[in-house]
């Protein structure tokens, strides 16, 4: 006689990922010299519609806008990238690299300590609407460019990569 096992690690994954994106963009706020207090003031919400559009497949990006307050053009931005096909055989596993942040950071460069931020999701048609989340319009990324760094969380079949936009 056989025992079969079947774990429906899904909601595990999702809430790792969900808690470790936010963690990561904790890091960078951090990181890079910015006030973290506006961050730890709406954490619940953002980790409540991250998780929420990553365990129904909606979230497509996280993103983290660094921007100067008094003419609100883009300093940097920040973005964790969302794949659904990360590892399809995964075997459950859970991880973070801190090391891929950091390094992100390094490479973006200084911050101007004046700067603000800005945390926004791209979301795919269809999605949930979550309490606390509104929505708004990604700066212009004129004059950046985009610089990937790698995987910096995943779980299972769903991962983020982490990218960076600097002049």
């Amino acid at each position: 006689m056989a025992t079969t096992v079947h774990v429906n690690v899904h909601a595990y994954t999702t809430t790792h990922v969900a808690t470790n994106l936010i963690r990561s963009l904790k890091q960078i706020v951090v990181a890079c010299g910015l006030d973290a207090s506006k961050l730890l003031g709406i954490w619940q919400i953002l980790e409540r519609g991250v998780a929420v559009w990553l365990g129904d497949g909606h979230l497509r990006r996280l993103i983290l806008e660094v921007y100067d307050p008094a003419t609100k053009r883009l300093a940097t931005r920040f973005d964790f990238e969302i794949d659904y096909g990360y590892h399809a055989l995964g075997n459950g596993d859970l991880w973070l690299d801190p090391d891929t942040v950091n390094y992100a950071v390094r490479k973006c460069g200084a911050v101007p300590s004046s700067c603000w931020y800005d945390i926004l999701a791209q979301a795919a048609p269809g999605h949930r609407h979550v309490d606390g989340w509104t929505t708004g319009i990604l700066r212009s990324t004129a004059g950046l460019r985009r610089r990937g760094v790698g995987a910096a969380v995943g779980g299972g079949n769903l991962g983020a990569s982490l990218n960076y936009w600097r002049s």
